[in-house]
């Protein structure tokens, strides 16, 4: 399986990772581990996570990284290679709300 950031997510997870290394500082490297195991668990088990459908996106799952508790938002779609995980955005769930997809 191909995995594919949006330049989105890249500067989400970029952004959470230095706040976390920042303010964090029992774990400051959590939230990285976490994101870097929870793309490893999605490659191998696509169907993992939520759906979170949109009107413009009806396939969207999303998948809670429960110790720094952010969702990872994806979607997973066959190309003529095999399968792509599409991750498109990274948010935290405490924000009560989710990014605009």
């Amino acid at each position: 399986m191909k995995l594919k950031l949006a330049k989105p997510a890249q500067r989400q997870a970029a952004r959470i990772e230095a706040w976390w290394a920042e303010h964090r500082p029992a774990a400051p490297s959590l939230f990285a581990r976490e994101f870097r195991d929870t793309l490893a668990h999605l490659e191998s088990t696509p169907s993992a996570g939520t759906r979170w459908p949109t009107q413009r996106r009806p396939d969207l799952m999303r998948i809670l990284m429960p110790r720094t508790k952010h969702h990872v938002y994806f979607r997973v779609e066959r190309d003529r290679d095999g399968l792509v995980l599409h991750v498109l955005a990274v948010w935290g769930a405490p924000r009560g709300r989710g990014p605009r997809l």
